[in-house]
This record gives structure tokens, C-alpha cells and sequence, in this order.
């Protein structure tokens, strides 16, 4: 008996992406995947866009042309399901500071698989008052 084999999924797929800020083209057509288990690294000077790619593989950006797709689902068709099979640690946690505070909580929140909607609603949720115990050992 014959096993056909099955192909494997990428586990991040990005297909002639590009993208311009204005005029100036930031990506121009990058097409690349990294397949599950294995380990990669992108390198570039200052300015070459990788901050850029990073941006939309986690929708802080809009992808203007192109299709990224991670263990399949497309970033731009099915955010949710992409988003949650998505672990992105930043080098520093920091808030961007050209979004609004309820904006910052939200992309976070949507990089946790949280919809838009949802992350919305826990922001503006009041929260009990909590005191910080100290317990001496």
C-alpha cells in the first residue's frame, strides 16, 4: 500500500508582498516562507523594512498588495485565526506612540488572537481596585 505525503504548511507565508509609505517603497515584492520547526532570521540594514513586514505580519499595517498567510490563514481574510497561531515578543513592551491608549490595548489584544470588538469592550471595563500585599519570607 502507497502513502502519498503530505505537503506541510508553511508556518509563515508571505507571498510579493509589498508596501509604500507615500511614494517611498518600503517592500517591494518579498516573497519568502519559513516552514514549522525550523529557526530564521532577517537580517537588513536601518531602513530596509523589516520593522515594515513585521507590521503586517501582526496587522498594525494593512497589507497593500500581497497575501501573508501563517499555518495557512490569511492575515488579511482571517486575522483571528491567524493572529492566534502567532507568538511575537518585542524587544522592548513598550506602548506605540502615535496610537491612542484604548488603540495600544487593542493591537496588543488582537495579537492574542482577541477580536477588535472584544478587545474594545475589556478596555473600557471597570476593574476592581486592588492593594498590593508584600509577604515577608
Amino acid at each position: 500500500m502507497m502513502h502519498e505525503a503530505k505537503s506541510v504548511e508553511p508556518a509563515v507565508a508571505i507571498e510579493s508582498v509589498s508596501h509604500c509609505y507615500g511614494t517611498r517603497q518600503a517592500l517591494d515584492d518579498v516573497t519568502f516562507s519559513v516552514m514549522p520547526s525550523s529557526f530564521a532570521v532577517l537580517l537588513g540594514l536601518n531602513g530596509a523594512g523589516k520593522t515594515t513586514l513585521f507590521s503586517l505580519i501582526t496587522r498594525l499595517f494593512a497589507v497593500q498588495r500581497g497575501r501573508i498567510r501563517i499555518f495557512g490563514h490569511d492575515v488579511g481574510r482571517a486575522p483571528g485565526s491567524a493572529l492566534r497561531m502567532l507568538g511575537v515578543v518585542f524587544q522592548p513592551r513598550t506602548l506605540d506612540l502615535d496610537l491612542s491608549l484604548v488603540q495600544n490595548l487593542i493591537y496588543h489584544a488582537a495579537l492574542h488572537g482577541i477580536g477588535k470588538r472584544d478587545a474594545g469592550a475589556r478596555a473600557f471595563r471597570p476593574r476592581p481596585r486592588q492593594s498590593a500585599r508584600f509577604v515577608r519570607r
